[in-house]
């Protein structure tokens, strides 16, 4: 009997370690998809990761919500991103909470101008009826030239 339950608590320890990585797998790849997204001008695929209530804090300390941050990504003259990379990502889960920490490297065109910026920034996930969705979002500029 002592045995089965040993036996029992293992498998129930590796059932969860399965499922927090397989979500934070899934957050991951949520992250790439948003960052790939500002090459890509693709509003649909981050219409799908935001939440209806996310909030995000941009490098310049502005506060921005869903719309505002799906039209600037198109917003004519903006700065373009030419190409980004995810640099390092880490994800550590809380239930249904996953935060992200991670770090890109970007090429981005303003006007005639090309540049190499690089960024670090937390993202909030929340699992919401079975699907993770990001939450809140503060972005800073760790180098610009």
């Amino acid at each position: 009997m002592k045995k089965f339950l040993v036996l029992t608590a293992a498998m129930f320890v590796c059932s969860l370690c399965f499922a927090q990585n397989k979500d934070a797998d899934e957050i991951k790849k949520l992250n790439a998809q948003w960052i790939a997204s500002y090459v890509t001008l693709d509003t649909a695929t981050l219409s799908r990761i935001y939440a209806d209530d996310i909030v995000l804090i941009n490098p310049s300390g502005k506060t921005m919500h869903k719309k505002e941050m799906i039209n600037n990504v198109v917003r004519p003259g903006h700065d373009e991103y030419v190409s980004t990379h995810v640099d390092t990502a880490s994800v550590r889960l809380f239930g249904n909470i996953g935060i992200i920490n991670a770090e890109i490297t970007g090429l981005v065109k303003a006007g005639d101008k090309t540049a190499t910026v690089r960024v670090g920034y937390m993202d909030v996930y929340e699992k919401r009826k079975g699907r993770w969705y990001a939450i809140a979002a503060h972005v800073t500029l760790l180098s610009g030239n």
